[in-house]
Formats: structure tokens, C-alpha cells, sequence
């Protein structure tokens, strides 16, 4: 059920303990720095991955796959942002933050600008701009930027349990995927180790007691309620459907290609593994070792040529990575040039 006390037993997130965010186009500018950065490492990444499997023949057989299937995959990536759309309102709802529909999908949907941030942690743009626009709690909806990563790891983690069974050597790193993930959660939902926390940042000189404090608490509060079973159940399912997807625009592709036999199975394995060796190397939008380890697993699972698994890989993370960049940046530019109404 909705928690509308949470806001009288939480902390009280006034302007002067929060720092507003810039709601104006010069915010550009911040967001340059992690875009170029994500830019130049993809570069030097697709470059070297077309020197290692001859350049013009992954374009060659990248032409190859029919407009078609590349449309069906691209259909499939859109469906998970709706899906992951889906359960960002359903968190805002539950916690009861109140914003108009079209802002709360424009900010979600902007936060893919930051797709190219280590970790995604550029995401945490959305509390930002939510708060400088309707006064939305900050903490709050940190908290529900931290549910989504959270979730989104224990989705991954399913998946790649799933895909386990398509090459049973990856069973140990799920395992360990999901002890790391249990942990997180037993951490975040007990109040005496988040009042652990709360008391180590009171500790901080100078920002700990008046900024940290009120945000931490806060964050920490709201983490433990969405924690909650019937919380987390839909939005797990969610997750799972949301990546499923993406494991199928990565099928639908290699099905494209002839010669490569990739099961769906075996897609589930070749798109969730490399997203997580990316996001544990905390480069930016895991650009060139995501494309390294999931070219080397679509040729291996699918008896493909290193240059048939280049082209593939290529296709895929344009339709996921980079088209999900293009959105954030249009749904960015969107949220700024709407007018609030009131």
C-alpha cells in the first residue's frame, strides 16, 4: 500500500539541506564531460574490435541482417524502457511523490542521457531536476534510483542464472552475483546498520550533520520500504521482463546473420554476462569490455566467426546503449523546454 506517513517519519528535507539542481539548458554542460568521455572510449573500443576481426567485413555482414528483424529488435530495447518506466512510476506512486505523469516519464526517461556515467550514478540527475521543478523529495526519489539499480542487478542476476544452464561454468558467478546482491539487500533493510551509517556520515566535518545526515536517513528510510516483499515482487518481475528483452534483441539480430546459430538461451547468456563484466569495470556505460566479452561469447555460443560476433555485438548495443542515449538526451531537452503548468 501507498506510504503517505513516510514523509512524517522521515527526515525533513528542506531547501537549505538540499542543493537545488539546475533546471536550465547550461546544465548541458555537465552533462558533456561523461558523454565525451563514453564517446571517445566507444571509439577506440570499435575501432580495435574492427581491427580484430577485419573492419569491412563486420560492416559487410552487418548489412546483412534483414531491416526488418533489426526493427523488431529495436522494438524489443523500447520495450524495456517502458517496462523499467513502468516501475519507476510504480515507486514514485508508492512512495506517494507527487508529479505530473508526462514530467515523471520525461525525467526518467532523460536519466539514459547519463547511460554513459560509471555505475550509471549520472542517474542521480533525477532527483534533481524533480525536486528544482515540484519540490519532489530528494531522498526519496534518490531512494528509488537506488531500488532501480538494485533491482535491475538482481534481474541481471535471474537472467544469468537462466543463461547458466546454456554453459554451466558461469553457474559460480551467478552464485556469486546473488550472495553479493543478498547481502546489499540484508544491509539495506535492517535499521541498526543503517543507523550505522547515519552516524559515521554525522561524523563528516562540516557537510555531515546539516546536508548528509537529513539525505542519508532519509535515503536509507525509503530503501527499507521498498525493500519490502510486496514492493519488490513487482518490481523484480519488471526487471526481469525489462532485460529479458534485451536478451532478445540480441536473438533476433544473431537469428539475422547466417550461419550463426544462437539459441535464446544462449542470448540470455551473451547479453546479460557482458552487461555485468561492464558495469564491474566501472567504465563508462561498460563501452569496449561489454563489446569485447559479449563478440567473444556470440561467436563461442553460436559457432559464429569473430567477425560475424563483431557485427552482431555492434548491432545490438546501437539498438540498446546508444539508441537509449539518443532518447535521454531528447527526453532531456524536452523536460527543460516544457513549461511547468501553475
Amino acid at each position: 500500500m501507498p506510504i503517505r506517513a513516510w514523509a512524517a517519519r522521515g527526515p525533513d528535507l528542506s531547501e537549505s539541506t538540499v542543493p537545488e539542481a539546475e533546471s536550465s539548458p547550461k546544465s548541458l554542460h555537465g552533462l558533456a564531460r561523461p558523454l565525451a568521455i563514453g564517446g571517445i572510449i566507444a571509439v577506440v573500443a570499435y575501432a580495435a574490435l574492427a581491427m580484430v576481426s577485419d573492419g569491412g567485413a563486420v560492416l559487410e555482414a552487418a548489412t546483412e541482417v534483414p531491416a526488418g528483424v533489426v526493427l523488431l529488435a529495436l522494438a524489443a530495447s523500447t520495450g524495456n524502457f517502458v517496462l523499467r518506466g513502468l516501475r519507476w512510476d510504480f515507486y514514485l506512486r508508492h512512495l506517494d511523490v507527487k508529479v505530473p505523469l508526462m514530467d515523471r516519464w520525461l525525467v526518467f526517461l532523460a536519466g539514459f542521457s547519463m547511460s554513459l556515467t560509471p555505475g550509471k550514478v549520472g542517474e542521480l540527475l533525477k532527483p534533481g531536476l524533480l525536486h528544482d521543478r515540484h519540490g519532489a523529495d530528494v531522498a526519496a526519489v534518490s531512494s528509488v534510483v537506488v531500488a532501480e539499480r538494485i533491482t535491475d542487478l538482481l534481474g541481471v542476476a535471474l537472467l544469468l542464472g537462466l543463461g547458466a544452464l546454456a554453459e554451466p561454468k558461469v553457474a559460480l558467478v551467478a552464485g556469486l552475483v546473488w550472495v553479493g546482491v543478498a547481502v546489499a539487500l540484508a544491509v539495506l533493510s535492517s535499521a541498526a546498520l543503517g543507523q550505522l551509517v547515519v552516524s559515521v556520515v554525522s561524523r563528516i566535518p562540516r557537510i555531515g550533520p546539516s546536508k548528509l545526515v537529513p539525505l542519508v536517513g532519509g535515503l536509507l528510510t525509503t530503501l527499507r520500504v521498498l525493500s519490502r516483499p510486496a514492493v519488490m515482487a513487482p518490481a523484480l518481475g519488471l526487471s526481469v521482463a525489462a532485460w529479458g528483452l534485451q536478451c532478445v534483441s540480441l536473438w533476433l539480430v544473431a537469428g539475422g546473420v547466417a550461419g550463426v546459430e544462437l539459441n535464446l538461451l544462449e542470448s540470455v547468456l551473451a547479453y546479460v554476462a557482458p552487461l555485468l563484466a561492464g558495469a564491474a569495470a566501472l567504465v563508462p556505460g561498460g563501452v569496449g569490455v561489454a563489446e569485447a566479452t559479449m563478440a567473444g561469447l556470440v561467436a563461442r555460443l553460436g559457432d559464429a566467426t569473430v567477425t560475424q560476433g563483431g557485427a552482431i555485438t555492434a548491432i545490438v548495443r546501437g539498438l540498446t546503449l546508444w539508441w537509449a542515449v539518443v532518447v535521454g538526451m531528447m527526453a532531456l531537452a524536452a523536460f527543460w523546454l516544457r513549461k511547468p503548468r501553475g
